[in-house]
């Protein structure tokens, strides 16, 4: 799933502490992000900055839940 425009990123990690599962953004180059390890949640900050990165990146849950945690700020 994507993730949608003009999301707040703060609120958007602030959810993924709701998900039971690993929850990972994963960009073109397949390069993937585990959004549950604050590292990775730091570098999402500053890439969120980034429109055209963001516009191709995807939100891959594990849990099949966790999509429900996030549908406010997915889309299709």
């Amino acid at each position: 799933m994507r993730l949608k425009e003009n999301i707040n990123p703060v609120e958007f990690l602030k959810q993924i502490k709701n998900c039971k599962e690993d929850v990972f953004l994963e960009t073109e180059e397949d390069d993937a992000l585990n959004l549950k390890s604050v590292l990775s949640q730091y570098v999402f900050i500053v890439l969120a900055g980034q429109e055209e990165l963001m516009k191709n990146a995807r939100v891959v849950c594990r849990g099949e839940k966790d999509y429900q945690v996030l549908a406010e700020y997915l889309s299709a």
